[in-house]
């Protein structure tokens, strides 16, 4: 590490919280406890809606300073919003357009609502694998004039082609092999919500790390001044970070927070 790092940026599912449990393992407790006693800002970084967070207790009670939901779209504190990039309006109207042409289901995100058209096979085998809640069954067409910061499309991978024809101005990030995607601005991203919150703390991103398992993580793994992979994460995830730790069913979130603390002595 080429500073101190003075916060750190973690993922959820596959990162904080292990998927086969639907839990955060008791180890990572502790290792957040022992990086907040020693002066360490914690933050949260996910593809997640704060509404997923809070109902469905993702974090466990645990306190964090400011979270960047919606793959970094959504970010605020415990107080207020602090930056926020829906999709273009022409992005949300030519997939509403699309809806009634040829029906899939798909997931709306606003700021502090979240709903679908329809549930399929799809939609119920990609929610199971993240360990989560069906979402409310809405008409979708309220999105046409609502801010929209996050679309979830639930297509086979021929039918996925389409929409991303359609959609320019947008980018896909895949989350769940074959059928789940999330569509965010073309120039939307985890590492932008980093740095927005981090700079409304006074942090410079030299002094971050950030901890992640999925392709939504790796722009932010890049980005930070220290990037770490789970051990569980994919080959190119792996391939952007500074240092991969241990997988989560073997400690590897505790692990990897004990490492930024021994490398912190170095800077004291």
């Amino acid at each position: 590490m080429r500073k101190k790092i003075k916060a750190i940026f973690f993922d959820i599912d596959g990162t904080l919280r292990d998927f086969e449990t639907g839990r955060i393992p008791d180890s990572a407790k502790e290792a957040l406890l022992a990086a907040r006693e020693a002066g360490i800002r914690l933050f949260i970084a996910t593809g997640r809606h704060k509404l997923e967070m809070e109902e469905e207790n993702l974090l466990e009670g645990l306190p964090f300073e400011g979270y960047v939901t919606l793959n970094g779209q959504y970010c605020y504190d415990e107080e207020r919003l602090i930056y926020h990039y829906p999709i273009k309006q022409e992005a949300v109207t030519e997939v509403l357009n699309l809806l009634k042409e040829e029906p899939f289901p798909c997931m709306f995100m606003e700021a502090d609502r979240m709903y679908i058209n329809s549930v399929d096979n799809l939609v119920i085998e990609a929610q199971e694998v993240i360990g989560t809640r069906l979402p409310t069954l809405e008409d979708v067409e309220r999105a046409r004039d609502k801010a929209i910061y996050q679309i979830v499309p639930y297509l086979s991978e021929d039918r996925i082609t389409t929409l991303k024809n359609r959609l320019t101005g947008c980018q896909f990030i895949q989350w769940h092999d074959g059928c789940a995607y999330d569509i965010v601005p073309a120039d939307g991203c985890k590492s932008e919500g980093i740095y927005q919150l981090a700079n409304d703390f006074g942090l410079t991103m030299e002094e971050i790390a950030a901890i992640g398992d999925g392709g939504n993580d790796i722009d932010m793994i890049a980005g930070a001044g220290f990037g770490i992979a789970m051990g569980n994460a994919k080959k190119e995830v792996k391939a952007a970070a500074d240092y991969i730790t241990d997988s989560i069913e073997n400690h590897g979130l505790s692990k990897a927070i004990f490492h930024i603390l021994e490398n912190n002595k170095t800077y004291a």
